[in-house]
């Protein structure tokens, strides 16, 4: 008798185990589901697109900050094909509502866009926005790029 007991008790352990296993799996996926996003600004260099005697440099920049930026400017560094700096500028952005992907284009005159290697993101002048610091511009910034020149911050 004192054998079928045990026996039983082992049984329902184990089947409380599997049970807390089962649930514990089923919950994980919600929990990440539930959880928001991170926050972020992003910078995609889009095109660079020869106008003339300038270069266009096309940037979309989407705002996932929590809040609408008023001003945004970067200090930009443009580095040629020869690791060489070219120049040093200030990009700027102007306001980016939050949770919206907005277009910029900067036209550099009397530059030829298949000379430029890499743009900088040298440091952030203005990041203007109702209750950040000025940090998360730099500090929450993603670059990516789709064209042959790198994008660096």
């Amino acid at each position: 008798m004192e054998q079928a007991g045990r026996h039983s008790h082992d049984r329902i352990i184990r089947a409380a185990r599997t049970l807390s296993c089962v649930l514990a799996l089923a919950a994980g996926p919600a929990y990440a589901q539930d959880e928001a996003p991170a926050p972020s600004l992003s910078l995609e260099l889009n095109a660079l697109q020869q106008q003339k005697d300038a270069c266009r440099i096309v940037f979309l920049a989407e705002n996932r900050l929590g809040t609408d930026l008023s001003a945004l400017s970067f200090e930009t560094v443009l580095i040629d094909t020869d690791g060489i700096v070219d120049r040093l500028t200030l990009f700027d952005f102007q306001s980016l509502p939050e949770g919206r992907t907005r277009v910029r284009q900067f036209d550099l005159d009397n530059t030829q866009c298949e000379t430029i290697g890499r743009i900088l993101i040298n440091g952030v002048a203005t990041c203007d926005g109702e209750g950040l610091t000025g940090t998360e511009c730099v500090d929450r910034l993603t670059l990516s790029t789709r064209t042959k020149a790198e994008i660096a911050g």
